[in-house]
């Protein structure tokens, strides 16, 4: 890595392509190849493509070297970015797992019927959820679950998702600041600075607390037409457990889970790494899962070739009972009629079969060709391992893989602007802004806020950790231990909020925007979301380095 502030032409033609990068993540496009005549090929430059042709042309034109993509790969000083990759797939296997299962769906309509009539109640009561599930777990795991849960409740009930959506997303990044455990960011920082568990949360856990206040009352006031947060919900007359296809599986899931979280919890005072953890339960879920499609494989198998390709009777009546006693035409959801959104998505997994079974888990497929060539040998065995293991292969189907390259991608591209120069150079900018302990706090918090919505948050808090690293800015005369301190904190704030900016600020924003597709659900795509947060998020960040900078008063008083 570089160690002193000079840049040459390979830095700046590692910056260019960084921001080339980053155009072709929030505005994807695809270009068509191939010349008359012959067939057509396109190639897509989007979230999972960008990042690699990228790194392929640094490569290409020996602006870097194959070592800084191993080093990008494997991380440095206690980063490990590889790990991250591990803990968030092995959280969304469990996760999608336990969808299958109808558990969310079950929930959903559960919930639904008792929470009561009274819109703001309900509202509040899945924002206390959400912000609670976060505290104790992750932002991870509340957006793989709460996503998925709200999106059938808000479809069942009949209310705009806006606002519940909103209310989830923003909890769900707000309370993962209080634990070390919270988001994969809280970790490489405390990692990088040896901050225990304790130590980390004594620091966070108020500026958590604020933050969840001011959101809650920043939302109300924001959501507060009736077209958002309506002020009766009328529940759905369906039976819950109609959607419960595999109770077992739930039952095992959840309990999985819990063990997961658990042990996270527990190990988090002994260093283990949360990889080391994760990895474990979800090959337990699937061995769980391999076992349960080679059980039911044969009767699934037989449904499938029977050309059954109906419901059974209860659960049909159960989905013309709710589309019979809803009219959701009335709403709009930013411009795209609820009905539109209804009748472009599937139902919830339970619903929606071709092939279903009392005893067996439901095999959805939300974006499955219907019509299969024969005269294709890969098609083939496609289909026959579907029907085979009918689980796995739609876990396979919804499992977010674009996030892979993409992330992957960009701590190499990170690793290659700090390996050419541009850390060094950061660190003097830095040095600069931070004169005081108040200054480092606001500008830090808003910064790297921003730079979330550039690198992703997970890639931005290691570039700044390196930076704040560098001996040009902790040798700074201004930088003492007061500042270094509100720096380092005040990087943790920026890493969790700047998630909620835009969807492509963090690994949970790029699934919650996966979720909501594969549910069909339109309402908050990069604009609309973007819209929203400019009024939450200055909010938040404020509220948050004021009490940050009360805090380091207080402690160095």
């Amino acid at each position: 890595m570089a160690d002193n502030d000079t840049l040459n032409a390979f830095s700046w033609v590692a910056l260019a392509t960084f921001l080339v990068v980053i155009v072709f993540v929030v505005f994807p496009v695809r270009i068509k190849l191939g010349a008359c005549g012959k067939p057509n090929w396109r190639i897509t430059l989007d979230i999972a493509t960008a990042p690699i042709l990228g790194i392929i042309f640094l490569l290409a034109t020996t602006t870097i070297k194959p070592y800084v993509v191993l080093r990008g790969f494997l991380g440095s000083a206690g980063i490990q970015p590889w790990g991250v990759m591990i803990l968030f797939y092995s959280l969304a296997y469990i996760c999608i797992s336990l969808d299958l299962t109808g558990l969310f769906q079950f929930c959903a309509f559960w919930i639904s019927r008792r929470a009561g009539s009274n819109g703001h109640t309900v509202f509040t009561a899945f924002f206390i959820l959400t912000t609670v599930m976060s505290a104790l777990t992750s932002n991870d795991v509340v957006i793989l679950t709460g996503t998925v849960f709200l999106s059938y409740f808000t479809r069942v009930s009949d209310i705009h998702p806006t606002a519940f959506l909103m209310s989830e997303f923003t909890t769900a990044n707000i309370a993962s600041m209080a634990l070390y455990i919270g988001n994969p960011t809280n970790v490489v920082v405390s990692q990088a600075y040896n901050i225990g568990f304790l130590e980390y949360s004594a620091w966070m856990l108020l500026p958590t607390v604020i933050c969840t206040i001011l959101a809650y009352i920043t939302m109300r006031i924001l959501f507060r037409n009736p077209k958002y947060i309506p002020k009766t919900i009328l529940s759905p007359d369906a039976d819950p457990k109609s959607v419960l296809v595999d109770p077992f599986g739930a039952v095992f899931g959840v309990v999985l889970l819990g063990c997961c979280l658990g042990t996270l919890i527990g190990t988090s005072f002994a260093g283990v790494e949360v990889w080391q953890i994760t990895l474990p339960f979800s090959v337990v879920m699937f061995v769980r899962d391999v076992v349960h499609d080679v059980g039911g494989g044969k009767i699934i198998l037989q449904w499938a070739k029977s050309g059954r390709q109906r419901a059974p009777p209860s659960t049909n009546e159960t989905v013309d009972h709710i589309s019979s006693s809803r009219s959701i035409g009335s709403q709009t959801t930013d411009g795209i009629p609820l009905e539109q959104v209804a009748t472009q998505s599937p139902l919830p997994p339970a619903l929606s079969t071709s092939v279903s079974i009392a005893s067996s888990r439901s095999i959805v497929r939300t974006n499955a060709p219907s019509i299969r060539s024969e005269n294709s040998s890969k098609a083939e065995k496609s289909h026959r391992f579907r029907d085979r293991f009918p689980t796995l292969y739609d876990i396979g189907t919804r499992m977010p893989w674009k996030i892979l390259p993409f992330a992957l991608g960009m701590f190499i591209l990170v690793e290659a602007l700090s390996d050419l120069g541009w850390t060094a150079i950061f660190a003097i900018a830095l040095a600069r802004i931070t004169p005081n302990y108040y200054a480092a706090v606001f500008s830090v918090t808003f910064i790297t806020l921003m730079a979330c919505q550039l690198l992703n948050n997970l890639p931005m808090t290691i570039l700044f950790t390196r930076i704040m690293q560098h001996p040009n800015f902790y040798q700074a005369a201004n930088v003492t231990p007061q500042v270094l301190k509100g720096c380092i904190f005040s990087l943790v704030v920026g890493s969790n909020l700047g998630a909620c900016f835009t969807l492509v600020g963090s690994l949970a924003g790029i699934m919650f925007d996966h979720i909501l597709k594969t549910k069909g659900i339109y309402v908050l795509q990069y604009f609309q979301f973007l819209k929203w947060n400019l009024v939450i998020m200055p909010v938040l960040a404020t509220g948050a380095c004021c009490v940050l900078i009360g805090e380091l008063w207080y402690a160095f008083r």
